[in-house]
């Protein structure tokens, strides 16, 4: 008996999907990248607006998701699970700005705008830009992203990452999947937060510094190691302040007594 097979045509966006992501792209240098600028080029939003890519920074750090918006179903994933992370966060606006940014110079603003509605941007804090086709491909150079457009399917393969940027527009940390985990976003904004040392932000800075990124698993660990060094520390400073705080109370006490 022959077994006939069939197809379901809703199946061939999940295949297409599969297909592109085993095309041959590289992943972000991250060792040469990081800290690196971004190129500041000229984009435009859904409402037709030209602007600089800084312009969106605004003293705060900002969460760059390379995409397209015909893209079959990875960058859906990646708006959705991005989506998701952020909600639980509660903090866009507040700490951080968020950029979908479309490396297919052919959108419109009716694409850039079905894509924020689609996705429920404020367009504001969250908004979906593109740009030119040379803007596009000297952004893309600056964070090293590398995207592979196959003339068949008129489809791109691209790296499941977003960019977090610090507030002076430089790369603090690539954050790998299609939604990334709630707490490694939280703790990579708060990294691009303390690029510059204050005293607003020294408690920021060392609850950060209790965690290292792990390049192997792409995710954040808690670092024992530094913990248990920085509490021995303050626990020696505390036991010295101590003996020393009582030893100049005990000769003081022992001059009172010769007067």
């Amino acid at each position: 008996m022959v077994m006939k097979t069939t197809y379901s045509p809703r199946g061939f966006p999940i295949l297409l999907c599969l297909f592109l992501s085993l095309t041959s792209f590289d992943l972000p240098d991250e060792a040469r990248f990081i800290s690196r600028k971004v190129e500041n080029i000229v984009i435009r939003d859904a409402n037709g607006n030209s602007l600089h890519l800084y312009d969106n920074l605004r003293g705060k750090p900002l969460v760059l998701s390379p995409v397209y918006t015909r893209c079959p179903m990875a960058c859906s994933l990646i708006s959705s699970g991005l989506k998701n992370s952020i909600e639980k966060l509660g903090t866009l606006g507040k700490d951080f700005s968020m950029l979908t940014f479309s490396f297919d110079s052919t959108d419109t603003a009716e694409d850039l705008k079905g894509f924020e509605k689609r996705w429920k941007m404020d367009g504001v804090n969250w908004k979906t830009v593109t740009a030119s086709g040379e803007g596009i491909a000297a952004l893309l150079k600056s964070i090293d992203y590398d995207v592979d457009y196959d003339e068949q399917s008129k489809e791109y393969a691209h790296p499941n990452v977003v960019i977090v940027v610090t507030p002076s527009g430089r790369i603090s940390r690539y954050i790998y999947g299609v939604e990334p985990k709630p707490d490694d976003l939280k703790l990579a904004i708060m990294e691009a937060q303390v690029e510059k040392t204050s005293f607003n932000n020294f408690f920021k800075t060392l609850y950060v510094r209790c965690f290292s990124f792990n390049p192997a698993t792409k995710s954040y660990h808690v670092d024992w190691r530094f913990i248990l060094q920085t509490t021995s520390g303050l626990m020696i400073i505390t036991i010295v302040g101590i003996i020393l705080i009582r030893s100049l109370y005990a000769n003081r006490e022992e001059e009172g007594a010769m007067v």
